[in-house]
């Protein structure tokens, strides 16, 4: 499942949208055809949108038993809305203030901060919304050692020391981690055991606060299981409901990029090309977005927990492919399919022109921070958002467009 960018082109105008999920990379144009792509290596995806069956699987047979990749529930997603709930953050703010202003006053909000950009966005949505509202907010990032790159420490402390806001930085105990790491393994699709200690602390702040409210980041149309979710409060009309408060779950990935371009905290990963922040070893990461990786605080413990799992676990593959292929994200029953049917593919002959590069994917992610902001149109108000995108959803569209009464006068920037 993933978050459909937009295709820009040098000047910013919107050529079709992109995502990335499992092994597969999702291009569609303007007009709703999508191509499907399957993670070769690091480096290059093959077009298999003609092989995949009525699911939207490849499938393949061959001596060795059947190859299996599914590659479109991969790439599942809701449209992208190419438009802005946010014209004016400061506007936006003071609406946020009518709606939940007498809720909110006096109380402590939570902000669980990863360094992403949605909680960038909520974390300076929070700090305009504190000039109309008296709140108390504490924000919290944990953490994940081996796991995620200490540069992640950095750059939150870059944010704290830009915003004037103190970020209380906690960690997963690190004697646990290593144990878990040397006994379990890695963290894999399906069973990642290192989310507990994300959830640990947040669950105790709100046990020990019955008043808190907690921040929840989550947006539309993030992926298509927020997407059913809150598209309901949306059709509601609700941005509190009992203790959770989800301020900036209508803005659309436009709205998050300029509001974040604009305080120039953008995080590292977005600017290598990555379509999201995680742990630089995270199992939901595409093949290709391991083609960099920053340094991590202990690569000798990587390597022998990689060594380990393939004795463990893969030796039906060589170790070199297991590492090139990054198996280990993948279960040994759902990676040795999927493996199969690469080979499978590679076995029929060099890929025909249309396939991905990963320098062209890279690119096409960086220049939605790099490159001239897009064009788009400011809704009228910020339901507009939901209603647009509900529209496309029920017609089955990767894109969703603002209709006319729906646009505010001013088009964004």
């Amino acid at each position: 499942m993933t978050e459909l960018y937009p295709l820009l082109d040098g000047s910013g105008r919107l050529r079709g949208v992109i995502g990335t999920g499992g092994d597969a990379t999702k291009v569609c144009s303007l007009e709703g055809g999508c191509r499907y792509y399957l993670w070769m290596t690091v480096a290059e995806a093959w077009d298999v949108t003609g092989m995949l069956d009525r699911r939207g699987a490849l499938r393949l047979k061959g001596e060795g038993g059947l190859g299996f990749a599914p590659v479109a529930s991969w790439v599942l997603s809701p449209p992208y809305v190419h438009a802005r709930a946010v014209g004016d953050l400061d506007e936006y703010a003071r609406w946020l203030a009518r709606l939940v202003g007498r809720e909110l006053r006096g109380r402590r909000v939570l902000l669980g901060f990863s360094g992403g950009k949605d909680s960038v966005a909520a974390l300076l949505t929070l700090l305009k919304l504190q000039e109309y509202v008296s709140f108390r907010l504490h924000v919290v990032y944990i953490h994940i050692p081996f796991l995620e790159a200490p540069r992640n420490i950095e750059f939150v402390e870059r944010v704290a020391s830009k915003t004037g806001v103190e970020i209380e930085i906690l960690s997963a105990p690190r004697r646990d981690m290593k144990t878990l790491l040397k006994w379990k393994g890695m963290p894999r699709r399906g069973y990642r055991y290192c989310t507990v200690y994300k959830a640990k602390p947040m669950r105790r702040m709100r046990k020990e606060d019955p008043r808190l409210v907690e921040v929840i980041g989550d947006r539309l149309t993030e992926s298509p299981k927020r997407f059913e979710r809150l598209s309901k409060a949306a059709a509601a009309r609700v941005v509190l409901a009992g203790r959770k408060f989800r301020p900036t779950y209508l803005f659309t990935l436009l709205d998050v990029v300029s509001i974040v371009r604009r305080s120039g905290l953008i995080h590292p990963d977005y600017l290598e090309g990555l379509p999201r922040v995680a742990c630089s070893l995270c199992p939901y990461k595409a093949l290709y977005e391991f083609y960099t990786l920053p340094a991590l605080e202990d690569e000798a413990l990587i390597e022998k927990v990689l060594e380990k799992m393939w004795r463990k676990w893969y030796q039906w593959t060589s170790l070199e492919v297991f590492r090139e292929q990054r198996l280990w994200r993948f279960s040994a029953l759902a990676a040795k399919p999927l493996l199969y049917a690469k080979q499978l593919l590679a076995a029929r002959g060099q890929q025909p022109s249309g396939g991905l590069q990963a320098w062209s994917v890279v690119e096409a992610y960086r220049r939605v921070w790099t490159g001239p902001e897009p064009r788009a149109p400011v809704a009228e108000e910020p339901w507009a958002i939901g209603e647009a995108a509900a529209r496309a959803y029920r017609r089955g569209l990767p894109l969703a467009l603002l209709e006319e009464d729906s646009l505010a006068a001013t088009p964004g920037p």
